[in-house]
């Protein structure tokens, strides 16, 4: 892609990421319900990848104010979005209505402390980061910038996917950040029409969804153990185990493909 058509496609798809934030800021605040508080968080996610692709030509203070922000906003809704996954589990696996109230007693009670915490951005900073000072200089410094992410991602993902499995929680969280950095980063580059067809982004798409899928059940996990001993949840903690396995030997197939995909990846 041409360095001035991707400054212009990062600039449309800022504008689109900014102006859906604010209404996701107040709907999650408003209700607190859980896709809202789970889209406000995807946006986030984003956006911070947005801003780092454009870190050579952005305002440092003003690209520091907004993480800063975004920060807090993810981490007072970092663990509502862990009990609504283990609502949803629950739900799903058929638990009693007394199990799943608890768990939502405690989603509500951690909902409150977390709503206070959701402020909108500081006055006028997302109109400061919709656009690009503009210019061949700043269309280069983009095009240089998004080919060394995707490098240092690919290289990355390249050393860690034979070892996967041997990897600290903190490294596997990290390990599933790059692949969704990645698939973001192709999604900024690739038509739509051209996407749904890329082998790599599908890859990546496959091994985010997978790896997350992981993830949820290992929150669910760790949030049953909160709940009171009784034989039904000693019968969920069976067949959360079992999930579990079935979740690993998948994780292992589509961590193969992507093992595969990084073989054509950018060098």
């Amino acid at each position: 892609m041409k360095p001035e058509r991707l400054a212009r496609r990062w600039e449309r798809r800022q504008a689109d990421l900014l102006a859906v934030l604010r209404t996701q800021v107040r709907a999650a605040r408003g209700q607190g319900e859980a896709e809202a508080v789970h889209q406000l968080r995807v946006t986030l996610r984003r956006l911070r990848l947005s801003l780092r692709l454009a870190k050579p030509v952005l305002a440092e203070e003003r690209a520091n104010r907004f993480r800063a922000w975004a920060a807090r906003i993810s981490r007072a809704t970092s663990r509502v979005r862990d009990l609504d996954i283990a609502v949803d589990w629950l739900r799903g696996g058929n638990a009693s209505a007394a199990l799943v109230a608890d768990c939502e007693a405690r989603r509500a009670r951690v909902w409150r402390r977390c709503r206070r915490n959701l402020t909108p951005p500081p006055p006028g900073l997302l109109l400061k980061l919709a656009r690009l000072s503009g210019g061949r200089r700043t269309d280069m410094a983009i095009e240089k910038r998004l080919r060394k992410l995707e490098s240092r991602d690919a290289e990355q993902l390249r050393r860690q996917v034979p070892q996967f499995f041997e990897l600290s929680e903190e490294d596997r969280h990290e390990f599933r950040r790059t692949v969704r950095w990645w698939r973001y980063l192709r999604e900024l580059t690739l038509p739509r029409r051209r996407l749904k067809k890329d082998s790599t982004w599908k890859c990546l798409l496959a091994a985010q969804e997978v790896l997350g899928e992981m993830q949820n059940l290992a929150l669910v996990q760790a949030d049953l153990e909160e709940l009171p001993p009784s034989t039904e949840l000693t019968e969920l903690k069976s067949m959360l185990v079992r999930q579990q396995k079935v979740q690993a030997e998948t994780a292992r197939q589509s961590l193969t493909g992507l093992k595969n995909a990084l073989k054509r990846a950018v060098k």
